[in-house]
């Protein structure tokens, strides 16, 4: 059976009236991505936004 991990990133957003993210979210996105891990959703929470991310668990 398959087995994951999961990682919840609070990232900081920017811009005054809407939720904006940046180059530098992007690069963190692709640094995740590099080590196994898949976004599998996003949540607004007040100024910032949780990113979900899951990869599978090697033993």
């Amino acid at each position: 059976m398959k087995r994951f991990e999961y990682k919840v990133e609070n990232l900081r957003t920017h811009g005054m009236t809407t939720m904006v993210l940046t180059k530098d979210h992007e690069k963190r996105f692709n640094e995740l991505g590099k080590e196994g891990w898949e976004l599998v959703g996003l949540e607004k929470s007040s100024r910032n936004i949780l990113a979900i991310f899951k990869r599978e668990k090697i033993d």
